[in-house]
């Protein structure tokens, strides 16, 4: 594949992120900085996740099941 490195992703901290046309990437910031990063494009098929966001919330309703932002952090109660 060309110039082409690798390195293991095991411990890698990063977001995902969704783009506008609904794809999702896993960015990764350069040390230090918030304005340096790389998006990777996802096409492993069952990587395992650990969320450690604190706003983040597993909600079920009629509408059906989503990865969401918690109510108290969107600063709605309840």
């Amino acid at each position: 594949m060309g110039n082409s490195t690798e390195e293991r992703a095991i411990g890698q901290r990063g977001f995902l992120i969704r783009g506008l046309g609904e794809e999702v990437w896993f960015r990764v910031y350069t040390p230090g900085t918030e304005t340096a990063f790389v998006d990777y494009e996802i096409t492993h098929h069952d990587c395992e996740v650990v969320i450690i966001d604190p706003s983040a919330a597993l909600i079920r309703n009629d509408a059906g099941e989503f990865l969401d932002y918690t109510t108290e952090s969107m600063g709605i109660s309840e």
